[in-house]
Parts: C-alpha cells; structure tokens; sequence
C-alpha cells in the first residue's frame, strides 16, 4: 500500500488516505480553535463545569 505510486493505489486505499487525511486535518482545526479562546471564556466555562459536578 505504501510503496505504490497514488496513482496506482485502489479506491478502498484512496479513500482510506482520504478519511485518515480528513481526520487529521480536523484534529488540528479544533486545536487551533482551543489555543485562541480567550482567558475569561476558559474560566467561564470551567466554572460552569465546576457547578454541575
């Protein structure tokens, strides 16, 4: 699978790059995501967590 060539790989081995390349990328959005939340949103919603526990 991986010392083909891209265009010489099946369609289950292409969508599989696909999905794991699509994963990834939506991991790291969301990180990005968190690492810009402001200080007093962070606490807000940590003291908010804080009362339903």
């Amino acid at each position: 699978m991986f010392g083909k060539p891209l265009s010489q790989r099946s369609l289950l081995d292409k969508a599989i790059f696909a999905s794991v390349t699509a994963m990834l990328a939506m991991n790291v959005f969301v990180l990005a995501q968190q690492l810009h939340t402001t200080p007093a949103f962070a606490q807000a919603e940590q003291s908010a967590s804080a009362q339903l526990g």
